[in-house]
């Protein structure tokens, strides 16, 4: 079904919307299909710096699945999920 077919379905329906919020409906429902079903997935990177654990992810980020750190010296490598309490942590 295209864009056109789905827009007039909705119309049969709901005589009284106007295009653009059908569009912006219909555009909110593939986003939360594709995140309900995780049907969609992508990468992100980001540089790293000495000594800071935290940092500002991405809003479309909506679940991370596995994190992996790439430097000059290691080549990269896989860093294993935290299952429990951290050895350290961060005050202040």
């Amino acid at each position: 079904m295209i864009l056109r077919e789905m827009i007039e379905f909705v119309k049969q329906h709901h005589p009284g919307m106007g295009e653009k919020e059908i569009i912006i409906l219909l555009n909110e429902a593939m986003d939360d299909f594709s995140s309900d079903t995780r049907i969609s997935e992508g990468s992100f990177t980001f540089n790293t710096a000495v000594d800071q654990r935290y940092y500002p992810l991405s809003d479309d980020i909506l679940e991370i699945k596995e994190i992996n750190y790439d430097s000059s010296t290691s080549g990269g490598k896989r860093i294993p999920r935290l299952i429990g309490i951290p050895d350290e942590r961060d005050i202040g």
